[in-house]
This record gives C-alpha cells, sequence and structure tokens, in this order.
C-alpha cells in the first residue's frame, strides 16, 4: 500500500514531530499528512507500491507452478488452534 511505503520512509522525521515515539500519535500525524498531500506526490509511493504488488503475484504463481500450497500455512496455524481449544473470542 502506498500509504505504508511513504510511512516508512518517513517515519523517523514523524516521530520526531510528534514528539512521541508512541504508533498512536505518529500514525495520527502521519494519516493527515498522507490525507494533505497532492496526488503528485503521492504518485512514486504507488508507483512502487504497484510494481511491488505486481512482483508479489509473479512470485506467488511460481511458487504455486512450483508445487507449492497458498495459505497452506495459515491454514495449518488455524487448525493447530482450534484443535488446542479455540480461538480467544470463544474463551472471553
Amino acid at each position: 500500500n502506498p500509504y505504508w511505503l511513504w510511512l516508512g520512509e518517513n517515519r523517523e522525521s514523524l516521530t520526531k514531530e510528534a514528539g512521541s515515539g508512541k504508533g498512536s500519535a505518529v500514525g495520527k500525524l502521519a494519516g493527515q499528512k498522507w490525507k494533505t498531500m497532492s496526488e503528485a506526490a503521492k504518485k512514486p509511493y504507488e508507483k512502487k507500491a504497484e510494481a511491488l504488488k505486481q512482483e508479489y503475484a509473479q512470485k506467488m504463481a511460481d511458487f504455486v507452478a512450483a508445487g507449492g500450497v497458498k495459505g497452506k500455512r495459515k491454514a495449518e496455524k488455524a487448525e493447530a488452534k482450534a484443535a488446542k481449544g479455540g480461538s480467544k473470542k470463544a474463551r472471553k
């Protein structure tokens, strides 16, 4: 996502400007700044995000073509959690 790419590159300056390293303070300031940025300023991050998305899609296609199973690890974790006694929501 373009926002996260921009945030990663600007986190240090945003942290200084926010006066706090707290994620909520930095995130709030970052969100405000991102919303006020021009489309031209956002464009490089959008292009980079699209390129990374295409790269991911190609790598996933290669993985599946080589016999890999998409989502296998997530499914295994869910099965293990269910066998162990369910989710956190069930315990509340």
